[in-house]
């Protein structure tokens, strides 16, 4: 019997439902640092930055100061103490550190192996009010609103924006290993929360004036530091939950069971499970060869996880989208962790 067009699409519906609910697995990744040449600069100075009246400098340090990669601190940074002891003993100014030779004598004098200078070069930012009519229905009845309270609202804003020129010299050569300018904007109206911090989502609660451009200026020293260190990124991954051979009924149970295991995070009961159908099957399925190598990389073990996606990818008769974006990613992700492994073992 042909179906209708009807059915059809219902049919397409459900199918594109069902594929967007797959188990997805969450998958931790090692991303090296931006700035490659800091991984051999790892004692560093931060110098006071010009026209900083928010407090920049220190936020970067302190931020600097307390990253730890691997319950380790990854650099180690000269006491503000000792830099401003060495800034009087020769004369010098917070701005004269912007100057590479200046940077590099003083850099040298105290040790350092890099010196982060810098600046605001604008911080602006207005706070204001606006009214607005609005209503509000007291009687609703079958037919719609009877009866509207007609008011107005005090609507209050703020924006702000804060641009900040940053570099890091190398105190051996003297020369910039690191120059750009990072900037940040802040918009807040709490009467149209879509705006908000970032580009991240409006709130009915607006920063004063104040807390926005001390907020801007934490989101500079973040992304900041964040260029400067390997890093952890988190993503998720779909597995495939049918699989594709003949199996018998307890095959089917151990695999629908391994699923179970990796959605409540027991990878370790998932693989032993998933590798020992897998040898049951001669290795000939790849749904479960797949599933197996997500496991892996979820536990971290990328090269095993190449071997079963590799698997996965041989065994499949055609292209399948999960498998590809696999091999992809995995291949990235190996080359990823060993320049960052690279950098935190760099001296």
């Amino acid at each position: 019997m042909m179906l209708s067009i009807k059915s059809l699409l219902v049919i397409s519906a459900i199918m594109l439902l069902m594929s967007g609910c797959a188990q997805k697995v969450k998958i931790k990744a090692l991303n090296p640092a931006e700035v490659e040449e800091m991984a051999t600069k790892k004692k560093i100075a931060i110098s006071s930055f010009k026209n900083d009246h928010y407090g920049l400098s220190g936020k970067i340090e302190s931020q600097i100061a307390q990253h730890k990669l691997d319950q380790k601190r990854y650099f180690t940074v000269v006491s503000r103490k000792d830099l401003d002891k060495v800034m009087a003993e020769q004369k010098l100014q917070s701005s004269e550190l912007m100057d590479e030779k200046t940077a590099t004598k003083v850099g040298k004098l105290i040790g350092a192996q890099a010196v982060i200078n810098g600046e605001i070069a604008s911080a602006s930012g207005k706070s204001g009010r606006y009214i607005k009519d609005a209503k509000e229905c007291l009687n609703y009845t079958k037919k719609g609103c009877t009866k509207w309270r007609y008011y107005k609202i005090t609507c209050h804003t703020t924006q702000a924006t804060v641009a900040a020129n940053i570099n890091i010299v190398n105190v051996e050569t003297g020369s910039i290993i690191y120059g750009d300018t990072l900037d940040k904007e802040y918009s807040a109206d709490s009467c149209n929360p879509t705006g908000g911090f970032l580009g991240l989502g409006g709130s009915a609660e607006v920063l004063s004036k104040a807390q926005a451009l001390n907020r801007l200026t934490s989101a500079i020293a973040s992304e900041f530091v964040y260029k400067l260190t390997p890093n952890y990124i988190y993503f998720e991954v779909a597995l495939l939950d049918k699989i594709e051979v003949d199996v018998t009924k307890q095959q089917e149970t151990i695999f629908e069971n391994s699923l179970e295991y990796i959605k409540v995070g027991r990878m370790d009961r998932a693989e032993s499970m998933l590798q020992g159908l897998l040898d049951e099957l001669n290795g000939r399925s790849y749904v479960v060869a797949y599933v197996y190598g997500v496991v892996q990389e979820a536990e971290g073990k990328l090269n095993d996880a190449k071997k079963a996606y590799t698997l996965a990818d041989d065994l499949a008769m055609g292209p399948v989208e999960e498998i590809n974006l696999a091999i992809v990613r995995i291949n990235n992700s190996i080359e990823k962790r060993e320049r960052a492994k690279r950098q935190m073992n760099a001296k």
